[in-house]
């Protein structure tokens, strides 16, 4: 499952692992950051754990892959 892009990198709409329905998510990184983060966001509509697995460089989002939170 993948990603709809928004209006800047820490705020992304991300489609649910389990329901499908998107719901917006904010990372928190920062513009500086690079590298891989790791986080789990619950669902806002049927609250599952969503594994969000994102690649960054220099604070902009270059991928972005939604997965099982539950693993």
């Amino acid at each position: 499952m993948s990603f709809l892009k928004d209006k800047d990198s820490n705020h992304q709409i991300i489609t649910c692992y389990f329901c499908f329905e998107t719901f917006e998510i904010d990372l928190g990184i920062d513009e500086t950051f690079s590298g891989k983060n790791t986080e789990i966001f619950d669902c806002e509509i049927c609250c599952n754990p969503n594994k969000v697995d994102a690649d960054i460089y220099d604070g902009e989002v270059s991928s972005l892959i939604v997965s099982d939170g539950n693993e």
